[in-house]
């Protein structure tokens, strides 16, 4: 028996099932995106991936038996396996227990009949032992548009004996009765009258799941102190082995290598495309006074230089159109829209100029050609009409249903209906927009306006807060900042260099402010945190580097200066010159009114820049042994840090995934609906969690920690890109792979497999040479 329990806890079956769950899960969101949610869900709820489950269970449960802790340094190890015991027991609790529905209710009427399963018909109705009344149903929405902001019911719990618990129910803000929590999911308006959909829960599971959780949170950080405080002793006892052993870090090669790369991006990234002539525009000493002006656009008030900004890069997908600044742009469609109809600024995508008839090679054209081809306005009004439907067209579609946004974005402008200067009594209600026949009559206006303008009009100095953080560009300043600090840390990785030692610890600290101030003026504008889009979570991800980088200055480690260093430098360089949205939008209710949103991204992409720091490490120590293995010495304190940064970066990503199980728990009343991103998010944890077992049952060794680490980023990528762009599984969705990011991920796959593999021979060979 005794000897069943060790091969049953035996750690070669743990890293075995850690894979192994991993690739089912990974080949489940596959399932969804070819054939549906409902594929995916006959994988993850299939009779042998419960055994699968259960072996894993039992793997744990005989590993703490065989190793349960006799001394202070098992400690970790219990709590964290004790935890996924509690994990795997509550999630069953919540596939066997757990009562789940819609309950619909008409305002003015009152319902107890909660419809279960997905669809109507798929279970049995549930009644409630209460009854649920619907006073009034709510929407806000952001000023001058229909865009929902928030949406509550305003109900009424009636209990039989007549006792009545007035609630409210909005997103993120659920209500909890008789053992039931009910939450806003949704609503219908039909023939004036409104319909509140709730969604209803009740999961024994959940509480035992969440302490699962946060013991596996605390028992990794355990984990973690524990074999550092055990690696330093071993390193006092070496201390003097270590000192004859090690050489001078870094690889001088490599790292100038680096250096060069790191410069190539940054001045690759910099060609302009040559200025074309523009129609009429206000004078040059209008525009400053013109970019002050308030307006109304898209949900809030803003400078008209951040409306300029925004409509120039929807229409042109430039940041700004050249010789023309964009306030002067987007002012010259007002008052001379018959001029500018005529100039190529509207961005046409090479199969659109195709269908449309356009020379090869068109890549701008004006408003008046596009619009007097008659099959191209048949093919954008089709494409329009399947993406309202939600049916699914070929890749032709995504671009037909862009370039109608430019060109009705465009058209709003040529009438006049888009320059709201005029404020409205009800500070939620649209401003008045103006057509005048010039800059100086504009200005006139706005002069006029501020006289007699009502309380929430936008003071001077909002308006100068948000003008400064627009123009500063802070993500262009970090960067410009940063590529020097790298470059000089660079550069002393083989040597001391005093003065650029001081150019890179300048330039980190410099570059880590401006970031950070960034951040905290996107905030303020905002009135948010700033992580509602990819752009503003990368911002996240590159500020997450950065603190590494200013953190690695006080440990002195010059390899972990240099990493760090340039992977900021490198992530704000992408965010600024990559075609990304970077403006301030409206968030979907879901991510209003919740404080996990400033909680579980900052979390998550932290965890995600602790881990790409790895994935650098990781890669130089393959590239020693292809290009330099005398210096495997180096190789092998960068895959020291790995591991070490892999036990940092796993536990901010389980932080990430409790936070965010308890964030969609206190939405949707789910803490798991295994949508594709949350399990990529796990596949991933599961794949770190299998290299570092391995290194630990010395299944792999510095080498095997490099491979391993690289690969598992590629969940990491897959979590943060793969998701939207590749699998394009979701509501809104253009199929499988029709993304171009699939095309570049498949590149650069096929190039890290090369890489890889050329490593491997090189390790093969060197043990056979031994």
């Amino acid at each position: 028996m005794k000897l069943w329990i060790e091969r049953l806890g035996s750690l070669k079956l743990t890293v075995v099932l850690l894979l192994v769950v991993g690739v089912v899960l990974a080949v489940g969101t596959i399932f969804e995106s070819l054939r549906g949610a409902e594929a995916a869900r006959a994988v993850y709820y299939a009779p042998w991936f419960f055994a699968l489950e259960g072996l894993f269970g039992l793997n744990l449960l005989a590993a703490l038996i065989v190793r349960w802790p006799r001394n202070r340094w098992r400690i970790g190890f219990a709590l964290t396996h004790t935890s996924m015991l509690l994990i795997l027991i509550g999630a069953m609790m919540t596939v066997m227990f757990k009562v789940e529905g819609r309950l619909p209710i008409w305002e003015g009427q009152s319902s107890d009949v909660v419809f279960q399963g997905d669809k109507e018909g798929d279970m049995p109705p549930l009644t409630l032992p209460f009854k649920v009344r619907l006073d009034a149903f709510e929407i806000d929405t952001y000023q001058g548009t229909q865009r929902p902001a928030m949406f509550r019911s305003r109900v009424v719990v009636e209990e039989p004996g007549g006792t009545e618990r007035p609630g409210v129910i909005q997103m993120n803000q659920p209500l909890t009765h008789g053992g039931f929590t009910f939450f806003q999911s949704s609503y219908q308006i039909q023939g004036g009258r409104e319909m509140t959909i709730l969604s209803v829960a009740k999961d024994p599971g959940q509480t035992v799941v969440f302490i699962g959780y946060t013991l596996l949170v605390i028992g990794m950080i355990v984990v973690f102190f524990t074999r550092l405080a055990q690696q330093r002793m071993n390193d006092a006892l070496l201390a003097e082995a270590e000192a004859k052993a090690s050489g001078k870090p870094g690889n001088g090669r490599l790292a100038g290598a680096s250096a060069v790369l790191l410069f190539g991006l940054a001045t690759g990234l910099l060609v302009a495309p040559v200025p074309a002539e523009a129609a009429l525009v206000p004078e040059a000493g209008q525009i400053e006074a013109l970019a002050a002006v308030p307006v109304q656009f898209d949900g809030r008030t803003m400078p008209f230089e951040t409306q300029a900004r925004n409509v120039v890069w929807t229409v042109t997908r430039k940041r700004c159109w050249p010789g023309v600044k964009p306030v002067a742009m987007v002012a010259g469609w007002v008052i001379d829209p018959q001029g500018w109809q005529n100039e190529p600024i509207v961005r046409v995508r090479a199969d659109v100029a195709a269908l449309a008839g356009l020379p090869s090679g068109t890549r701008y054209a004006s408003f008046r050609d596009l619009v007097s081809r008659p099959a191209l306005i048949e093919a954008l009004r089709a494409a329009e009409a399947r993406a309202r439907n939600e049916e699914k067209g070929p890749k032709l579609d995504e671009h037909l249903v862009e370039l109608s946004d430019r060109l009705t974005t465009l058209q709003a402008y040529f009438r006049g209906e888009m320059l709201r200067i005029e404020p409205a009594a009800d500070p939620n209600a649209a401003w008045g927009a103006v057509r005048p026949p010039s800059a100086a009559a504009l200005l006139a206006a706005v002069e006029q306006i501020r006289g007699r303008a009502p309380a929430h009009y936008p003071t001077r100095e909002a308006i100068a807060r948000e003008l400064r953080y627009t123009r500063a560009d802070t993500t262009q300043l970090a960067w410009w900042l940063l590529v020097p600090a790298a470059l000089a840390a660079g550069f002393t990785l083989t040597r001391d260099r005093t003065w650029l030692l001081w150019i890179a610890r300048l330039g980190i600290v410099a570059g880590f402010a401006v970031m950070t101030w960034g951040i905290a003026q996107r905030w303020l504008v905002a009135g948010r945190i700033p992580a509602s889009n990819m752009y503003e979570s990368m911002l996240f991800l590159a500020w997450g580097v950065g603190l590494f980088a200013v953190i690695s200055l006080l440990l002195g480690n010059r390899i972990l200066i240099f990493n760090s260093a340039a992977m900021s430098a490198v992530a704000m360089l992408l965010l600024d010159r990559l075609p990304m949205d970077p403006f301030i939008h409206p968030m979907q209710p879901v991510l209003s009114g919740t404080p996990w949103l400033a909680i579980h991204v900052p979390i998550i992409m932290v965890s995600y820049a602790t881990l790409a720091i790895v994935t650098l490490f990781a890669h130089v120590v393959v590239a020693v042994e292809i290009f330099a293995p005398h210096r495997r010495e180096m190789a092998r304190r960068w895959s020291q840090l790995a591991y070490w940064y892999i036990h940092v970066g796993s536990i901010l990503l389980i932080a990430g995934i409790l936070t965010g199980s308890i964030w969609a728990a206190s939405s949707w009343g789910r803490y798991w609906g295994w949508d594709p991103k949350e399990v990529w998010s796990l596949v991933a944890f599961l794949a770190y969690m299998a290299i570092l077992h391995a290194r630990f049952d010395k299944q792999i060794e510095d080498f095997g920690v490099a491979v391993g680490s690289i690969a598992a980023f590629w969940m990491i990528l897959m979590t943060y890109l793969g998701v939207n762009y590749v699998l394009a599984a979701g509501l809104h969705s253009y199929g499988f792979g029709s993304s171009n990011l699939v095309t570049i991920m498949a590149v650069i796959a096929l190039v890290e497999v090369a890489f890889l593999g050329a490593g491997w021979i090189a390790v093969r060979r060197r043990l056979r040479a031994a």
